[in-house]
């Protein structure tokens, strides 16, 4: 059973197919080689793990970023607006100064990127989808090491 949150099943995706059409048909169909089709899926799993690791780390890492700054672009001139109008709260507490407002509205700020920008739930196995992607580019190089050894004959 494979096990994913978000589009973590991607990461199976990339790495199935990119391995199945390297080995099996370009390898094994096209080329008809036996001794061509592992050193090829072991190419299919390191493109797959390259796809992988790329777009791993742009949904959890450069995603939650992005969302958090733009959040953040919005949300400041709303609480600045509060704040000169005297209607800023937060936490049921109402500034008694300018600068505690400026201080309240950092605070708030920084709570917001924190959540908003963390590390996103796109895993595969409880694994985030760009760490499943290096250890595919690992396990592709030792395929590809081990087949071509194997073809060979040493």
């Amino acid at each position: 059973m494979i096990i994913w949150r978000g589009w973590g099943v991607l990461a199976f995706v990339y790495i199935a197919v990119l391995a199945m059409l390297l080995g099996g048909a370009l390898g094994a169909g096209a080329l008809q080689s036996s001794a061509a089709a592992g050193p090829l899926a072991g190419l299919g799993i390191i493109l797959g793990g390259v796809l992988t690791a790329l777009h791993g780390y742009y949904l959890n890492i450069m995603g939650p970023k992005k969302r958090a700054a733009q959040w953040e672009e919005a949300e400041r001139p709303r609480l600045e607006s509060a704040a000169a109008s005297g209607n800023l709260v937060v936490g049921n507490v109402q500034p008694s100064s300018r600068a505690e407002a400026d201080q309240m509205i950092e605070s708030v700020l920084a709570d917001g990127r924190r959540v908003i920008g963390k590390h996103g739930p796109h895993s595969l196995f409880w694994i985030p989808m760009e760490a499943v992607g290096i250890l595919a580019i690992i396990g592709g190089l030792a395929v590809v090491v081990i087949t071509t050894i194997g073809a060979l004959g040493g």
